[in-house]
């Protein structure tokens, strides 16, 4: 149970010596946390729902979730894709580090569901709607690749932010820039995952590398706070992200499945 637990959460499966094919196809399902291919179609969905203060037709939301969830894994592949030499300390069972899959077909299939992502996008919803998923794929390799070591991590939050948007104009591009309530989901998105970030963050800690004793202290947002400034900062973010979520019931409609 606790092994499932974490592979959930991301840190991997069990590393062997040898891969059998079956491991190594387990390998790429395992690659992107399971939390985060449900989490992230959820929170475009909602805002959908909210766009059009109902349910869109089935076979439109079942693209628009699959869409997503080949956005966020493409993305986060990405990441693990980045981050396999850190890995090798921090969570050395993951799939790349591990070697149960190689880190060039990891690419492959990175680009091949962020293209098929975008195709869904441009031919079965709008020109709005691909560009907000084209900036936020875009803004999402960047980060991996550059923003997040030179920035830091909170300029994660502005991107996720998007997906937010992306659902919103997916049936109401419209809508976009005379309502406000697109706008207030992107900011309860930025708030959420900014506090997610900072919790987080002193597990990215780490050594310089393996066996050094040089403690590497990665930036959150052009500065390194110390532990107790980073969860104190995502105690802040949480906080904010409860208020927003009080707000929200103000702005619209919802029903008793929102207070559970």
């Amino acid at each position: 149970m606790n092994r499932l637990a974490l592979l959930c959460l991301g840190q991997g499966l069990i590393a062997k010596r040898k891969y059998s094919i079956a491991d190594q196809i387990l390998g790429f399902a395992a690659l992107v946390p399971l939390i985060f291919l449900v989490i992230t179609p959820i929170n475009a969905a909602s805002a959908v729902v909210l766009s059009l203060d109902g349910f869109p037709p089935w076979d439109k939301a079942v693209l628009g979730l699959i869409a997503v969830a080949l956005a966020g894994w493409g993305i986060n592949a990405f990441n693990h894709f980045i981050d396999r030499k850190r890995d090798t300390i921090v969570w050395p069972d993951r799939v790349i580090p591990s070697g149960r899959v190689k880190a060039s077909y990891a690419l492959f299939l990175i680009i091949i569901t962020l293209i098929c992502s975008l195709l869904i996008s441009y031919i079965f919803f709008n020109v709005v709607n691909f560009i907000i998923l084209l900036i936020a794929i875009t803004g999402g390799l960047l980060y991996s690749a550059f923003l997040r070591d030179k920035f830091g991590y909170l300029s994660l939050p502005p991107i996720v932010g998007l997906i937010s948007l992306g659902g919103w104009v997916a049936f109401s591009p419209e809508t976009l820039f005379n309502n406000i309530l697109p706008w207030f989901l992107y900011l309860l998105h930025v708030f959420w995952q900014a506090g997610h970030i900072m919790i987080y963050y002193p597990l990215h800690i780490v050594a310089e590398k393996k066996g050094s004793d040089r403690i590497k202290v990665p930036p959150a947002l052009f500065f390194a706070p110390s532990i107790k400034t980073a969860v104190c900062l995502g105690v802040i973010f949480v906080g904010l992200t409860f208020v927003l979520s009080l707000i929200l019931p103000l702005l619209v409609s919802l029903n008793y499945i929102y207070y559970s």
